[in-house]
């Protein structure tokens, strides 16, 4: 904070006038000259001793303003300006807890002063007590609601505790007090960003970098808005600017550090956060993201999987040891903020490490306070009351997948929906959403809120269809609002939280010994689980040579996502490229106006994500694959864009077989290449994240597609784009069947009675 001003001059006292008229014009040194020969006539002048170290304080002489202050307080104990000025001089020399003794003592002596109360929130806010800076900063504003210094204080404490909608209020306040102040703007488009409304954070960015050009903040906003539209590469150039201008904050490393982990770049991603920890060592986010990004988007080496997991465990060790030595009221706002999500792409059962994850969500959440409604007591009697909370109420995978067909089946006449759509992102699904439901719940909204929200509809059970997918999500799971709370698997992993006590899975996608892998009751619910409707596209000619595509080939889709292609599996795809490179096919394959010729066996054709770095790292690995096999990658293997769903579809019609993924597999994939009539060669795996396509091929009463180990795959693979006439067969076979997946109410009854069942356990 600046130093108090000095006071007008006393009557009677004309060199002291001279020197304070001489500090008003920011002639330090001049002033100071006066100021001591003040002192040589009258040692025990308060008001010049103090100002000479208030101009001591202003030329960053810190040792020499604490003197003087110091010798002013012997004088004058009890003067609140000299207080707030030897608070400033700890403040600028990161002695913290000092100046927090100075600036409590400031407000206690002037309750209401603005400075004393920005003072004070500003050194709590500095001590990361975030919360705590939020009570001085409120009444500061209150009473000055023009300072542009104090709104954008007020705001960096609303968004640090997760709430988006006042910090905006408190930063458009900023903006208003201080039009010409780029980093107001700045941080207005980081409050908009955090909030969905990109497009008018981008307008602040724009404003922001026009009033400073070399504004890191503003560049450092820039980059959030990009990434939150999904412009990673671009994001990650604007952060790399951000921080090359000044000297970056903890924040902002973190959020840098963020999108390199996002596109693949995990090692620079760590270091970027050890970085943020050095820097701020309390900081909430740094740590927890330090500790959460061990588990990373992408692994050169099956060895890298293994020493990421060590890693991983390692920290959670250290994270719980500091939250319990360490008093962090405001710690619940890390949680989410990075989560072990690919930690389910590795081969490998998670319960104990995501138990011990779990635990300590639910522990770091434990921080949050907050007034809950009373629960309603718990009662056999009346329509059952069931929540359903999911960040993706609109046209997505996991809706299409689970959610819509519970919103849609779920007898009306026994169950009122309550519906809390925690996302931002609506579309026409959300609006069908919201008129099937008894309730339907959306924001923006705080973490306080929905809480509230949630709280207050009094439900007897609620459902997360996906955990470890969103922030706000896993804050809220990691919380008990409901007597009975379940998971599903939009995200095929156990949650690892105590709070949840079912995990709503499907008989036929789960291994005989499942339980083992969960740390929630496992609910094993008929068939698939889910009651499933075609998305019926209307197909697009994807346009083969624009592609780079062969049209008289065998094309052996493989759709997964980059980080979906673990290093342990590498080998599968280099051993079909090569039985296609080796193999005779038994019939020719038809050409172009239906001529038969012989020619290439096949190619693979694998997707690129949008990600650069992770799609360029996937295919400089595989080529080494490739290249240890004897096998040509650019022979055998296709790189082609993201296709939009018309366009997707019409390249499966046209296409010989899906190939699953290995170890995490494709439901959505799977189930759209089989209402295209589409066979799917699916791989079955160990834990039910594994067996999602088999799962369907086997409802098909096609267990030929379903291969259970590595040999089987490769075997099967070469063995299908070398047969015409199979393919064909099988082909038919998928279009006649395929009606058994769609429209199943089975499942749907099943968890009617898993639902009557837990409420009856409760009131029991």
């Amino acid at each position: 904070m600046n130093p108090e001003p000095p006071p007008a001059a006393s009557v009677g006292e004309p060199s002291f006038a001279a020197a304070v008229a001489l500090h008003q014009a920011g002639r330090l040194s001049e002033a100071a000259v006066l100021y001591e020969q003040i002192l040589t006539q009258q040692p025990q002048h308060f008001d010049a001793l103090h100002l000479l170290g208030v101009t001591a304080l202003q030329q960053q002489n810190f040792d020499r303003a604490k003197a003087f202050i110091e010798r002013a307080l012997t004088l004058n104990p009890r003067n609140d300006s000299a207080i707030g000025n030897l608070g400033t001089v700890y403040l600028r020399t990161d002695q913290f807890d000092r100046a927090l003794e100075q600036f409590r003592r400031a407000v206690e002596l002037q309750p209401t002063s603005v400075d004393a109360l920005t003072n004070l929130g500003t050194v709590l806010y500095k001590l990361n007590r975030v919360q705590d800076a939020l009570v001085p900063l409120r009444r500061a504003f209150a009473a000055n609601p023009s300072s542009a210094l104090v709104a954008n204080l007020l705001g960096a404490c609303l968004l640090a505790i997760g709430d988006p909608i006042e910090a905006t209020r408190a930063f458009e306040a900023a903006t208003v007090a201080e039009p010409d102040d780029a980093d107001g703007w700045s941080n207005l488009a980081i409050a908009l960003n955090s909030t969905g409304q990109q497009s008018r954070a981008m307008e602040c960015v724009d404003r922001a970098v026009s009033m400073r050009p070399g504004s890191a903040a503003a560049v450092a906003a820039r980059a959030a808005v990009q990434f939150e539209e999904g412009s990673l590469e671009a994001a990650i150039a604007s952060y790399e600017e951000a921080v090359a201008l000044s000297d970056p904050s903890a924040k902002t490393i973190c959020a840098y550090a963020n999108a390199l982990w996002s596109s693949g770049r995990c090692d620079e991603a760590l270091d970027n956060l050890g970085k943020a920890v050095s820097i701020d060592g309390g900081n909430v986010i740094a740590l927890w993201k330090l500790a959460m990004s061990q588990c990373r988007t992408f692994y050169a080496t099956p060895a890298d999987v293994v020493n990421s997991r060590n890693a991983f465990s390692e920290q959670l060790d250290r994270l719980t040891t500091w939250f319990r030595t360490t008093s962090r009221p405001e710690a619940y706002t890390a949680v989410g903020s990075t989560q072990p999500f690919f930690i389910a792409y590795q081969p490998f059962n998670n319960r104990d490490l995501l138990r011990r994850y779990g635990d300590l969500c639910v522990e770091w959440m434990s921080s949050l306070s907050v007034d809950l409604p009373p629960t309603r007591p718990a009662s056999s009697k009346g329509k059952m009351r069931v929540g359903i909370a999911s960040a993706h109420i609109r046209d997505h995978s996991v809706w299409n997948a689970i959610t819509k067909g519970w919103v849609r089946h779920i007898d009306k006449d026994r169950f009122d929906i309550c519906l809390f759509h925690l996302g931002h992102r609506v579309d026409a699904e959300t609006e069908w959403a919201r008129h099937e439901v008894a309730h339907f719940e959306t924001g923006p909204k705080t973490l306080k809120d929905w809480v509230k929200a949630i709280a207050e509809a009094q439900l007897d059970m609620l459902i997360y269809p996906e955990i470890g997918m969103d922030a706000l999500t896993t804050q809220l799971a990691s919380l008990r609002l409901a007597p009975v709370q379940a998971a599903a698997w939009g995200h095929p992993e156990t949650t690892g939280l105590p709070t949840m006590d079912l995990y709503l899975s499907a008989d036929g996608l789960e291994p005989a010994d499942a339980r083992n892998n969960y740390t929630e009751r496992l609910v094993r619910l008929p068939h698939l689980g889910v009651h499933v409707e075609s998305l019926a596209p209307t197909p697009e000619d994807p346009d083969f040579k624009a592609l780079g595509l062969p049209s008289d080939e065998p094309l052996l889709l493989c759709p997964g996502t980059p980080f979906k292609y673990s290093p342990l599996h590498d080998e599968v795809w280099a051993r079909i490229a090569k039985g296609l490179d080796m193999a005779s096919p038994r019939r020719g394959w038809a050409g172009i106006a239906g001529r038969w010729r012989r020619r290439g066996h096949g190619r693979l054709v694998f997707f690129r994500s949008g990600n650069s770095t992770m799609d360029r790292l996937l295919a400089e690995r595989l080529r080494r694959v490739f290249e240890r096999e004897g096998v040509d990658f650019d022979a055998r293997v296709c790189l082609i864009p993201y296709l939009d769903r018309s366009r997707f579809f019409g390249l499966m019609q046209r296409a010989t077989l899906l190939l699953d993924t290995v170890g995490f597999s494709g439901f959505n994939n799977a189930l759209q290449a089989i209402e295209c009539g589409l066979p799917v060669l699916a791989f079955e795996g160990e834990f039910m994240r594994g067996r999602l396509a088999s799962g369907i091929m086997r409802r098909l009463g096609l267990a030929e597609l379903v291969a259970t180990s590595k040999d089987e795959f490769v075997a099967s693979a070469i063995r299908l784009a070398t047969d015409a006439d199979r393919c064909r067969t099988l082909k038919s076979e998928v279009a006649n069947r395929r009606g058994s997946l769609f429209g199943d109410l089975e499942p749907v009854r099943a968890l009617e009675r898993c639902l009557i069942e837990a409420r009856r356990g409760v009131v029991s």
